[in-house]
């Protein structure tokens, strides 16, 4: 949800920026005199705009949305060499490719480079005296060249970019001893339940029985390593659709969604036996256990995540103290 709420916002952007590029040159159009040139503008706008306009105010896939938008700009600039067989037109053409970017997509901007070369084909082939006055027909490999490395370049951009999202999505959402997702990513995971309207939620709080010993008898760095463990251990037996939180020290959440009463039971089942088996470390054979308390609610729309939080907790520790 997250993914295709920012998607919508690029879409939005992206419109935007086109409606912009647009006003200026009406603008500049109505201001040398071009009248005609600028009644086919508005008509090409209006009959391309409208689409991804009704598509985003009513919220249609915005991955089908984003190639709707970028189908119609290539539209729109070919309508405009078509009419307006200019030079200028032809350099605003290359624009398309470089805004297509702001998607982060190898996929469309593979596809907006392929759409680029075709506009600079058709151009060539069939405006070449409006457009390419005095040019050679071999000078045509230059062009493409020139498509083709625009097209690697943002290529390369998007693989950086993703590269460096990732690592502050890590450093942002995970906790960065375990790799289990922090406070943050739980808070965002809750609020992304309730919007979807999960039919359940269940919060799973685990407090390490033995953690302590462990620290002072084998030091940090073997309680480190154990944590590691651990978390390796209970995402293993967690689905896929569940997240493992670790709120500090040797507390950890389970966020669990649309599963009833007795699943939560039979995760609590898994993921103490997953802890209670012995963990090798440095050639010594740890022991640890966890208590386990849960929170279950079917009314997520107004289900706060500290009160269940709070709820797990005093569960657990009623465990805690039966041992």
């Amino acid at each position: 949800m997250i993914e295709t709420e920012l998607m919508h916002r690029r879409n939005v952007m992206l419109f935007v920026l086109v409606s912009i590029f647009y006003l200026i040159q009406v603008t500049v159009n109505v201001f040398v005199g071009e009248t005609g040139r600028v009644i086919a503008m508005v008509t090409h706008y209006f009959s391309l705009g409208m689409i991804p306009l009704l598509l985003i105010y009513i919220r249609v896939n915005p991955r089908i949305t984003m190639y709707v938008m970028v189908s119609c700009i290539y539209l729109f600039f070919y309508s405009l060499l078509k009419d307006n067989p200019h030079l200028v037109n032809f350099l605003f053409m290359w624009l398309a490719l470089p805004l297509s970017a702001i998607y982060q997509s190898y996929r469309l901007v593979m596809v907006g480079g392929t759409a680029s070369l075709i506009l600079t084909l058709y151009a060539f082939f069939f405006h070449r005296d409006a457009i390419f006055t005095n040019v050679e027909t071999e000078d045509l490999t230059y062009f493409v060249m020139f498509g083709i490395f625009i097209t690697i370049f943002l290529l390369t951009f998007i693989y950086k970019i993703r590269e460096a999202n990732d690592k502050l999505q890590q450093l942002a959402y995970r906790d960065p001893l375990t790799g289990a997702g922090n406070r943050l990513l739980l808070k965002e995971k809750f609020a992304l339940l309730q919007k979807k309207k999960a039919q359940s939620m269940a919060i799973l709080f685990i407090d390490m029985n033995g953690f302590k010993k462990v620290n002072d008898t084998y030091g940090h760095e073997v309680g480190d390593q154990l944590l590691e463990k651990l978390v390796s251990r209970l995402n293993d037996v967690l689905n896929d659709i569940d997240l493992l939180c670790r709120l500090g020290g040797d507390e950890f959440v389970i966020l669990a969604s649309n599963i009833d009463r007795s699943n939560v039971e039979g995760i609590m089942e898994r993921a103490r036996a997953a802890l209670e088996k012995p963990i090798l470390i440095n050639q010594r054979t740890v022991n640890v256990s966890g208590s386990i308390g849960s929170s279950y609610t079917k009314e997520v729309a107004h289900a706060d995540l500290e009160t269940m939080i709070k709820e797990a907790d005093q569960a657990m520790y009623k465990v805690k103290g039966g041992k």
